[in-house]
């Protein structure tokens, strides 16, 4: 060891020894704290205080405001911001814009989907007075881009980041996620919540299931933005600067007309905190890379700023002000989760450690939970592991739970104490209510008085919450467990939500590459029934020329092109492989991917053809309805 490193080490060595009185008192001080009972801590996203809004949702006063600060309102609408520059509001939770250009209108996103669209292009022309010639469709990333195929006219362009497509394909296409992905949005926004009454969303932050179930326009982009790159276009005539603004997607980009001086943005300075993580999951946002591309924001002084989750901002002092406090919160964040990280604190300890001024955090917590954001930074920047060895190789929660319920006396006493709890009231109680029942539920899933206990306290913290994410997941708690969470009818869980959202269809299954139908079966390899068994196999299906290899080895499976057909080849028609995939085909002994077929795991799908009869259902309930 070299001396400066092995003085280094004795020096930390007595300190550690108590040879430093100064630390020994510290520790001391430290150990006398830790003896102290702890005060009730809350998030001060969680009130106790409750308003009922118009739709007789009760709810929070912050709440209330977001449909204002989101600039989205209580109607549909379109609004002129200046001379050839109009906004489209009300059709979600994000907003359209569309700009006169010599060589033709400009339209900025495209909305939730199709029908929503059309609304949009009419109002705009009856707000007009005349009918617009549609010259380019400018995408600011992938989440609203659905409604292309009512703006799209002769000749248009269609512009984008270059994975933009590649993006889209990931979170819509044939995934073994797609399932949990869009069953945990549909918590998150309380897709199947009552539409009016006490649980019902009390601002437009949540979305009907008609945006799951209405039409896609989509097509991928004929123009393309080079990733990471500040560029400059003509569109349409109109010079336009485009630049990386990496904020809840990687394909999102800022658009500046420097001739109109207007920045347009995704989730720049919007109606709320920015979502670092949102709790319907998704990859790592870093707050680094917000803040770095926030800079080219801040440097061009514009004098308006449109961006699609915000109201029209006009003057340079606003436009500052409003970037400043949105780029300020998440710095604040991120840069408090590293110094509490530099304390020695975990994840947990660090969010409820975390400050934001009040001006900072207030009103403007209406959509993500800073504390959420803490535990997501910290994550992302040292990993799960917090410091406390238990969780390196904890016991299984089966038997935490039941090891703990015996401790406290028993499942009866543990229910006793949480009925107790949630009689009480109060964010304390109605959340350890919420641990409690987590425990019983652990050891008897259909522990009925557990459930409903479970269920009123998941309410009466839903109903506190200002932010809208956190409101979504606690009344979807409570009213799958009383079946009030429906559609047409039929009670839904987030389970059933995501087996029949990850279930693909044959028909879709046909439609999509080989690659993704390969990709799928691909996380279907149980390595326990494929321990042991090597294979390998060459695959051409029809109408792709290239020839892929499959090699079964070591518990998972090996995808790659071939140059040619090996001794063990198959040619399969693109329904034939998408009833492989399903586990539909006919496999016979002698069949070269019986093999593979006997280690995958289908037990989370669908059984075969379930998701079609559904579908027809729901297609013949809504010809009868109209």
């Amino acid at each position: 060891m070299h001396r400066k490193n092995l003085a280094r080490v004795v020096a930390i060595a007595a300190l550690a020894l108590g040879a430093f009185p100064m630390a020994h008192a510290a520790d001391a001080a430290a150990k006398q704290r830790a003896a102290q009972p702890a005060p009730s801590w809350s998030s001060p996203s969680l009130r106790s205080e409750t308003v009922t809004g118009p739709n007789g949702a009760v709810t929070t006063s912050t709440a209330l405001l977001a449909n204002e600060k989101w600039g989205i309102g209580n109607t549909k609408r379109v609004e002129r911001v200046t001379d050839g520059v109009y906004a489209m509001r009300g059709w979600g939770i994000a907003s359209s814009f569309a700009i006169e250009a010599p060589a033709g209108w400009i339209v900025i996103d495209t909305g939730d989907h199709t029908p929503a669209a059309a609304e949009m292009r009419a109002m705009l022309e009856q707000t007009l007075g005349r009918k617009i010639k549609v010259a380019a469709i400018l995408l600011t990333h992938l989440h609203y881009a659905n409604g292309i195929g009512a703006f799209l006219d002769p000749g248009a362009e269609v512009w984008g980041h270059e994975h933009l497509d590649r993006n889209v394909r990931a979170t819509t296409g044939i995934s073994v996620l797609s399932g949990t992905y869009q069953a945990r949005a549909a918590a998150q926004f309380g897709v199947f919540h009552p539409p009016s009454g006490p649980d019902a969303f009390p601002n437009r932050l949540g979305f009907t299931p008609e945006k799951l179930l209405a039409g896609s326009s989509y097509q991928p982009p004929t123009q393309l933005f080079p990733d990471g790159r500040i560029v400059d276009v003509v569109v349409a005539g109109e010079p336009v600067q485009v630049a990386p603004l990496r904020t809840d997607t990687g394909d999102s980009v800022g658009f500046y007309f420097p001739r109109k001086r207007l920045l347009v943005t995704n989730c720049m300075p919007y109606g709320a905190i920015f979502n670092i993580v949102s709790l319907r999951g998704g990859s790592y946002r870093n707050p680094a890379v917000f803040i770095q591309d926030a800079r080219w924001v801040e440097s061009k002084n514009a004098e308006i700023l449109l961006d699609i989750h915000g109201p029209t901002l006009k003057g340079e002092d606003a436009v500052r002000d409003a970037v400043q406090r949105a780029v300020d919160q998440v710095q604040l964040i991120h840069d408090q989760t590293l110094r509490l990280i530099a304390h020695g604190l975990d994840g947990r300890q660090a969010a409820e450690q975390v400050y934001m001024p009040s001006h900072q955090r207030g009103d403007w917590e209406n959509y993500g939970q800073v504390e959420s954001h803490v535990r997501q930074v910290y994550n992302g920047t040292i990993g799960w592991f917090g410091g406390d060895v238990y969780d390196i190789n904890p016991l299984s929660e089966n038997e935490e739970a039941a090891r703990t319920v015996q401790m406290m006396g028993g499942p009866a006493a543990v229910q006793k104490a949480a009925a107790s709890a949630n009689a009480q009231g109060g964010l304390a109680n109605w959340r350890w209510t919420l641990r409690l029942t987590s425990l019983l539920l652990e050891l008897d899933s259909g522990d009925a008085e557990a459930r409903k206990l479970r269920a009123a306290a998941a309410r009466q913290l839903g109903q506190r919450t200002s932010a809208a994410n956190v409101r979504g997941w606690y009344l979807t708690e409570a009213l799958q467990i009383e079946g009030g969470m429906q559609f047409k009818g039929q009670p839904l869980t987030v389970d059933a939500i995501r087996r029949f959202l990850g279930t693909p269809t044959t028909q879709a299954l046909a439609a999509a590459s080989v690659d993704e139908n390969l990709q799928f079966v691909r996380y279907l390899v149980d390595p326990r029934k494929a321990e042991g068994l090597r294979q390998t196999l060459t695959l051409a299906v029809e109408g792709d020329p290239r020839i892929r290899r499959l090699e079964l080895r070591n518990g998972v499976l090996v995808i790659t092109e071939a140059d040619a057909a090996a001794p063990t080849h198959l040619a399969l028609t693109r329904q034939e492989l998408a009833a492989f995939v399903l586990g539909t085909r006919s496999l016979s002994a002698a069949d070269a991917l019986s093999q593979l077929d006997r280690v995958l795991d289908r037990s989370h799908l669908m059984p075969a053809g379930a998701v079609e009869t559904v579908m027809k259902g729901m297609k013949a309930g809504n010809d009868l309805e109209h």
